[in-house]
């Protein structure tokens, strides 16, 4: 086994509208390993098992994950730091799908507990469900699984949005013609 693995992993397709990809990453060294988390101009949500991971940003600002934390859209690379024996998840959310998760929420700070969005304690239940599949791949399943439950349907405005190909026309002012808004 290598010292550091990491994978992207696809969604199906049910759920290419609500999560662009999910990342894994686990130190299997002895030492702590840093690595960086590019932009993805999306909210993500994180998952850490094993000992807290650390974020840390370009102001030299460094953040603890315990089990799970909400930030985003991220707009800059991070440091991330992995200790021994520790995995990250990481799901990627795509376009509105997080708004659609959590609902209009507006956090204070970038680094929000999720738990603290919908004032329940689904998130740090879930954390414990994930921390016993050992499976990656059976952990994405459950997450998955999980979300639906939760997910309210895309608007008409961002389904039309997300889904806008022609380069010729102003998405903008096309889909407000078709849906008589200015």
């Amino acid at each position: 086994m290598s010292e550091y693995t990491q994978l992207r992993i696809s969604v199906p397709e049910e759920f290419k509208n609500v999560f662009s990809h999910f990342y894994f990453a686990k130190n299997n060294s002895e030492k702590a390993v840093t690595k960086i988390l590019l932009p993805t101009y999306q909210t993500i949500l994180l998952f850490c098992f094993g000992e807290n991971a650390s974020l840390t940003t370009k102001e030299k600002t460094t953040i603890c994950i315990d089990k799970c934390i909400t930030f985003g859209p991220i707009r800059q690379a991070f440091e991330y730091t992995l200790p021994p024996d520790t995995s990250i998840l990481v799901a990627n959310f795509k376009d509105d799908a997080f708004y659609r998760f959590f609902g209009k929420v507006m956090a204070e700070k970038n680094f929000v507990n999720p738990d603290d969005l919908l004032n329940e304690n689904c998130f740090t239940d879930l954390w414990k469900e994930l921390k016993n599949i050992y499976s990656v791949e059976k952990q994405v399943e459950h997450i998955l699984e999980f979300c639906k439950i939760y997910l309210q349907h895309q608007d008409t405005v961002s389904r039309l949005l997300s889904s806008f190909e022609n380069e010729n026309l102003n998405p903008i002012k096309t889909i407000a013609e078709q849906t008589r808004q200015s």
